[in-house]
């Protein structure tokens, strides 16, 4: 019975947050939530599942959990490793990679923390993939990796273990330095993080499925605010 729930937990894919800009959207895969019911045992199940070219993408882990086989990740060989003879069990929480937030919490030091990253990851530079979030319990994205892990890095350099809070449809005086912004269109999901703004456009530091390190580019605030799901998170106390 294990491996009957086995075969059906590897035919579907392992999904997270695709990410992409819209100069690149021919690049990336277009993707939308699955609208399927899923059973398991004649039982319904809920999974975060995505509908991409006619097939649902869910996560590995999450079908893991579901039917009880093991599911892990050695980081020292990138590889996934799948048991159908040993239990579920949790992700262990690995220790924070980056340092704590500054003393004194201004948008000039935040900056400062995040811009200080390109030292070592230049533009182009591929970062560290899954990357591992000062508190795992407390992350806005479900992916460690693309744009998803790279906010999360350049957050966690800035903000330390600050709380991440989620704001819809922000104003845009609300946008502050080092916030997130994403949005999900007809081509992906995305999320940049905030460098510099205006009162017409954001300068931003982002990645995507490349998982390369990209600083510098602009979107203008027409153009995101006309987004579906544009959402802010932001790590600012209230």
């Amino acid at each position: 019975m294990r491996n009957k729930y086995l075969q059906f937990g590897l035919g579907m894919i392992v999904g997270g947050l695709l990410c992409g800009t819209t100069a690149a959207a021919a690049d990336y895969l277009t993707a939308s939530p699955s609208t399927q019911t899923f059973y398991l045992s004649g039982q319904p199940v809920q999974f975060e599942a995505y509908a991409i070219h006619g097939n649902n993408f869910v996560k590995l882990r999450d079908i893991g959990q579901a039917v009880d086989f093991g599911v892990t990740y050695d980081g020292s060989t990138n590889s996934v490793h799948i048991d159908p003879n040993v239990h579920y069990e949790q992700e262990a929480t690995i220790p924070a990679q980056t340092s704590p937030a500054p003393s004194g919490l201004t948008e000039e030091n935040v900056r400062a923390a995040i811009v200080s990253l390109r030292e070592r990851y230049p533009h182009g530079t591929v970062y560290e993939t899954p990357y591992r979030p000062n508190n795992s319990l407390d992350r806005p994205f479900d992916n460690c990796d693309h744009c998803a892990g790279w906010a999360m890095l350049c957050s966690d350099a800035a903000f330390g273990d600050l709380p991440w809070r989620r704001v819809d449809s922000p104003r845009w005086e609300d946008i502050r330095t080092g916030d997130v912004i994403v949005y999900k269109n007809s081509y992906s999901g995305h999320a940049v993080v905030v460098l510099e703004k205006t009162a017409e456009s954001v300068t931003v530091t982002e990645s995507g499925t490349h998982n390369k390190a990209l600083w510098s580019a602009q979107y203008p605030r027409w153009w995101l605010e006309g987004q579906p799901g544009y959402s802010i998170r932001t790590r600012y106390p209230q």
